[in-house]
C-alpha cells in the first residue's frame, strides 16, 4: 500500500467517526461507579438510597443511578457561601 491510501482511509474513518450519531453512554451509572463520581463509599451510596435522599432505577434486577439524579443530589447539597 501506498502513503496516499492510508491517507485516504483515514479520512474515510474519521468522516465515518464524525458523522455517527452521538453515543449515550454514562446515562445510567452503576453503584461504583456512582460512588466514584460522589466520591464516597459504595456503602454511604447505599445509605443514600435507604434514606431516600438518593433514587435508582432496577434494571434486571440491578440498581442504576442516572446521571441527572447525581446532578440533582449535588445541586441539593450545595451550599452557597
Amino acid at each position: 500500500m501506498t502513503g496516499r491510501s492510508d491517507t485516504n482511509w483515514e479520512r474515510l474513518n474519521t468522516s465515518f467517526i464524525a458523522e455517527s450519531p452521538p453515543a449515550r453512554a454514562g446515562l445510567l451509572l452503576t453503584i461504583p461507579e456512582t460512588a466514584a463520581a460522589l466520591r464516597i463509599s459504595r456503602s454511604s451510596i447505599y445509605r443514600l438510597f435507604d434514606s431516600g435522599e438518593l433514587s435508582w432505577v432496577l434494571i434486571c434486577g440491578k440498581r442504576r443511578v442516572s446521571t441527572a439524579e447525581i446532578n440533582r443530589f449535588i445541586a441539593a447539597h450545595t451550599e452557597v457561601a
